[in-house]
Parts: C-alpha cells; structure tokens; sequence
C-alpha cells in the first residue's frame, strides 16, 4: 500500500512489480516487519548500496584483527542466487592469499561460507537452493550433498564449519553463521587460504573457533 501510495502505480502493478524483484533477489520481504529491503542483488550493483550496513561496520574490526591474527582472508557475505557475495574482506599481511574483495562471489554449495549458510536458512529456502544445485552439479551433486551435510552438522556441533578442499584442491576454509537478531536475515563469515598456510588441523583448532566467537560478538553488538 506504503508503495502504491508513493509511486502512483495501481496496487497489482505494485504487487507484481515486488514479486518479480523479490523472486529475482532485488527486494527482501520481512514477514515480522511486513516491509521490503533491498536484497543482495540489489546491493551487487554498486559498493555504496552496502556501505552503511551495521553488520559490516560492526563485523569489520573484528574480522581485520583475525585476517592479521591468521594472516588469511576474512569474508562477510550473504546469498546472491547460487553464489555468495562477498559484503567485507579483510586480508592480512601475507604476499599470498585469496584476494577475494567487497563484489566478490564464490559458489554457494563448495564453500565454508556458503555451506554454513546453508545450515541457518528455513528448510523451505535450504531445499529450493539444494535442488537448484542439484541441477547444476549433475553427477558432482552427490559428494557436494554429503559435504553440505557434514558442514550443517559440524554448524550445530561446534559453531563453525569446514571446508577442506571443496573448493579448490589447495584452498582450505572455515565457515560460521551471522543470525540477524531482528530477523531480517542471515550472512556468513568465512576465513580461508592456501592449504599449507591453514591447515586443518590449524582450522579445526584454532582459526574454526574464534570465527564462531566473532560471529556471536558481532550478533550481541547487533542488539541479539
């Protein structure tokens, strides 16, 4: 109605209008606020979309301060379709890395981000974008099934995630979820690199764990 009143537009054409955009990723509705956002492919379109979001002005201190601590790439990010997009980056001192930046996208089935993702969105959205997947992957869907699996059991376990080779051969990862405590969402933190600069033991140790304690930080200084 809000809308219809502001653009004129006859209210079918409105509500045509925010169905499109919200199946393709433009707009988000919030079921508790019964209002639209804009999505995540809204936000692809230009850096200054997401400047301003609170989870990436909260989330980054403590990201830098863990790219320096492991001296490997630190990702915020939030679906777009089958990929996640990257929101923040942080990298540490290290001559190799990543080098994944704010725009960035890695595939949403194989990665740390993208599978502890997966393990915090309602069952309904988890099943539409595994069977997208499953499409897409063909004959690979089997093994990409069992490790987006793993990762969700590994989410509930420990609070973090891994991805160990799923990717690429020689990259390593971690992956942990960002609740929106108003309900408006969910982001992934992830922290990755080359395999001999995080091993996995160095993940499931150390690196695993305290990206699970940033991601509560930044959900308690978010008001959760």
């Amino acid at each position: 109605q809000e809308i219809a009143e502001r653009t004129r537009l006859p209210k079918p054409t409105v509500s045509r209008l925010t169905h499109t955009l919200t199946e393709l990723g433009y707009l988000t509705y919030s079921a508790r606020l019964s209002n639209y956002e804009l999505g995540p492919c809204a936000l692809a379109l230009g850096y200054a979309a997401f400047s301003n979001l609170d989870v990436r002005r909260i989330a980054r201190p403590m990201m830098q301060e863990l790219a320096n601590h492991a001296n490997l790439n630190v990702g915020l990010g939030l679906r777009d379709r089958l990929m996640m997009l990257h929101v923040e980056t942080c990298e540490g001192q290290g001559l190799v890395g990543l080098r994944l930046f704010p725009g960035s996208r890695t595939p949403i089935a194989t990665t740390a981000m993208g599978q502890a993702y997966l393990s915090a969105v309602p069952e309904g959205e988890r099943a539409a974008i595994l069977d997208e997947v499953r499409r897409q992957h063909g004959d690979e869907w089997p093994a990409i099934r069992r490790g987006i699996e793993r990762a969700r059991a590994e989410i509930e376990t420990r609070g973090f995630c891994l991805s160990i080779g799923d990717w690429h051969k020689d990259i390593n990862g971690a992956g942990a979820v960002v609740r929106m405590p108003d309900g408006r969402g969910v982001y992934a933190l992830s922290l990755g690199g080359p395999a001999y600069l995080a091993t996995e033991v160095q993940m499931a140790e150390e690196y695993g764990p305290m990206l699970a304690d940033i991601s509560h930080r930044i959900v308690a200084q978010l008001g959760g």
